[in-house]
């Protein structure tokens, strides 16, 4: 019997370009990865520009991250001192305001509820720059937002009782314990001062948020002006 003979046939094409084989190869090891996380604040800011429909909501969009990030996180913790003063200035001058014996009350149940919105909403920030898991935590952000926006909103309701009451005795009080005037002087230009500082900032945020909304209007009209071109 004789042996059969193999044939072996040679592949005329020529072997492929090693750049191109490491190069495909490296291509589709970054297909299968996952996108980059946007946890950096540059980053939640392109996103936010991407998202946004016009030059007012990316403003909002803005505000809302820049109020979760570590400054304002930092600044919450901070602001943590004036509910605790109005605490304790509210106790301590109790009994020692007969014009309106509901100012030190103000002064206690303002700083309390301030406090309680301050722990709250600072460890939310917290929580979600550590975790930075948007689709878990979705629920339990939700409930905790509608927990802050019924104190907050209590707060508000509280703050304009607060404007008259401490208001609408300023041209008669007095530190006179023997008037029937009388409210300490710490105790009430403390609560003066508490609200007419919050007024003060509650117009330099509506300032800014203009100037933000008209930066904003501005940015996008001179880049659909060049654009157009």
């Amino acid at each position: 019997m004789e042996p059969k003979e193999t044939q072996i046939t040679m592949d005329s094409n020529p072997p492929p370009n090693y750049a191109a084989a490491m190069g495909s190869s490296i291509q589709q090891s970054q297909d299968n990865e996952s996108p980059p996380p946007y946890n950096t604040l540059f980053s939640q800011l392109q996103r936010a520009k991407e998202e946004s429909s016009n030059p007012g909501d990316y403003a909002l969009r803005v505000c809302a991250i820049m109020c979760g990030s570590i400054f304002i996180t930092v600044l919450f913790a901070i602001s943590s001192a004036i509910p605790i003063t109005m605490i304790v200035i509210g106790a301590i001058y109790k009994d020692e305001c007969t014009i309106d014996s509901r100012i030190p009350i103000w002064l206690i149940v303002s700083g309390a509820f301030s406090l309680l919105s301050t722990v709250i909403r600072t460890s939310q920030n917290c929580y979600s720059m550590c975790k930075k898991r948007e689709n878990q935590e979705n629920g339990q952000y939700k409930k905790k937002n509608f927990l802050v926006s019924l104190i907050e909103l209590f707060i508000f309701v509280w703050f304009i009782c607060g404007n008259f009451w401490v208001y609408s005795v300023k041209s008669v009080v007095s530190d006179d314990p023997l008037s029937g005037n009388y409210c300490h002087s710490t105790c009430y230009y403390f609560a003066f001062w508490i609200i007419t500082i919050s007024w003060i900032f509650v117009g330099l945020f509506c300032c800014c948020c203009c100037c933000l909304l008209g930066l904003a209007g501005c940015g996008a009209g001179i880049a659909s002006l060049f654009s157009s071109k």
